[in-house]
């Protein structure tokens, strides 16, 4: 596949090799599509902060793989809740600056769509406080009904997110059930969490482990 390396290129070839390399083992996990990761590499770069050279890089790959403007603001959009919004407003600001810079097309943007009910399919965790259910039913609500992402997609950039914020209980069991919902195998949702290597080995082989606990329960 198509990655832009020569930015890291011109500021440590052998980091531009190391780079190229790491890629080759993250992006040949056969479990998702390259859309599908490139969309993981959106979510772990809001969710970590990780928003310079990283991020125009993954949002110029993206772009390449045929992911519209349109699609990268849902994308922000639907991670926001699980990034918290803050961080979500900056990859917003973030994501403008490179589309002025690269010239990417912004045309295509149309009515977006309105909030919809949670359904069972992307219940809240518990949560006893009754406005802070509240509160959370509403993100839900919206984040879910990002309807330029597939339920599929949706669901990897949600497991995503718990790896990148670590978020390896009550929440990372929740959205391993809905990837499976969704359609993948345990062996997808375990390289979507592969992946997120490339983000921190420590984080990810924590994920995996709270992975192998919801398999065998």
């Amino acid at each position: 596949m198509d990655l832009p390396s020569s930015p890291l290129g011109e500021l440590d070839p052998q980091f531009e090799k190391l780079g190229l390399e790491v890629a080759a083992f993250t992006f040949g996990l056969p479990g998702t599509s390259v859309r599908e990761k490139l969309l993981q590499t959106v979510t772990l770069d809001i969710c970590r902060a990780h928003l310079g050279l990283a991020f125009r890089m993954h949002v110029t790959a993206a772009t390449m793989h045929g992911l519209t403007y349109a699609e990268l603001l849902a994308a922000i959009r639907f991670v926001a809740p699980y990034s918290g919004y803050p961080a979500a407003a900056d990859a917003l600001a973030r994501l403008t600056e490179i589309a002025f810079e690269t010239g990417m097309d912004t045309s295509d943007l149309g009515e977006q769509p309105g909030p919809c009910a949670v359904n069972d399919a992307v219940a809240r965790p518990d949560i006893a406080d009754e406005w802070t259910a509240e509160f959370v039913d509403w993100q839900l609500s919206r984040a879910w009904s990002e309807d330029l992402l597939s339920r599929r997609e949706r669901a990897i950039m949600a497991l995503t997110s718990d790896v990148g914020q670590q978020d390896l209980d009550e929440s990372l069991r929740r959205h391993v059930e809905l990837a499976l919902d969704a359609g993948l195998s345990a062996d997808d949702v375990r390289d979507v969490i592969r992946f997120c290597a490339e983000y921190g080995i420590g984080r990810a082989a924590a994920a995996l482990r709270a992975l192998d606990d919801v398999l065998v329960g």
